[in-house]
C-alpha cells in the first residue's frame, strides 16, 4: 500500500512532520487545516459532532494519544 503524500480532502502535499489522521475514516490523512474542519459524514455535520474531533495530530511520525486537532 502506498503512503499518502497528499491531503485526503484538499490534495495539497502533506507535511510528513505535521499532519493529522482521522480515526473514523480508516486513517484518512489530512493537512492540519483540513483536519480542523473535518467531518466524517453529512450525518456528523448535521448531528452533535464537532469538526476535527475524530482526528489526531501526527508530529514527527508519532500519533497523538488525544483526539481533536
Amino acid at each position: 500500500m502506498a503512503i499518502a503524500t497528499r491531503c485526503g480532502a484538499c490534495a495539497r502535499p502533506l507535511d510528513p512532520e505535521r499532519h493529522a489522521v482521522c480515526g473514523v475514516c480508516g486513517g484518512l490523512k489530512l493537512c492540519v487545516e483540513c483536519a480542523r474542519a473535518h467531518y466524517c459524514s453529512p450525518e456528523c455535520r448535521e448531528g452533535d459532532c464537532q469538526a476535527g474531533l475524530c482526528t489526531r495530530l501526527v508530529l514527527s511520525g508519532l500519533i497523538a494519544k488525544d483526539f481533536g486537532v
